[in-house]
């Protein structure tokens, strides 16, 4: 079963009972489930492994748990930006610069330019997503462990 932003736009009532209605069926039937979300709540609700993409490329790829716990620069940015329920109407965070165009990505990590991280090494090449469990294509995320 493929969604594509199942959720979008729904009031947290009807989120919940259409992420309930697409588990039940995929277990129904015995499919696998493939979300494709922006809404990193959903993920944590629905999600085993996440495949975290920017600008066409994967960024990091693993078990949610780990990927919540130590995230990309990316997906931290993703992180920052969700609203906190309950919370007082706060300015949401965003990502800082401009998403890059796609048909003239940069020589380096197409992250680099929004990344706080980043550095002359993301600017020059693309890094290689790296790891066994958890994966990222960061030159500077320490938490996924080289291939041996």
């Amino acid at each position: 079963l493929i969604a594509d932003e199942p959720t979008t736009a729904l009031d947290v009532t009807v989120q919940a009972q259409i992420l309930r209605l697409l588990r039940d069926r995929a277990q129904a039937r015995g499919m696998a489930m493939l979300l494709i979300t922006h809404d990193l709540g959903v993920i944590a609700q629905m999600a085993q492994q996440v495949v975290v993409m920017y600008a066409g490329r994967v960024v990091e790829s693993g078990p949610t748990a780990e990927i919540l716990r130590q995230p990309h620069p990316y997906t931290q940015g993703l992180i920052a930006s969700r609203p906190v329920p309950g919370e007082r109407r706060r300015r949401l965070y965003s990502i800082p610069g401009q998403v890059p165009d796609l048909a003239a990505l940069p020589a380096g990590c197409a992250f680099a330019d929004r990344c706080q991280r980043a550095s002359a090494v993301c600017r020059q090449s693309i890094p290689a997503l790296l790891g066994t469990t958890r994966q990222a294509a960061c030159f500077h995320t320490t938490s996924a462990e080289p291939v041996a």
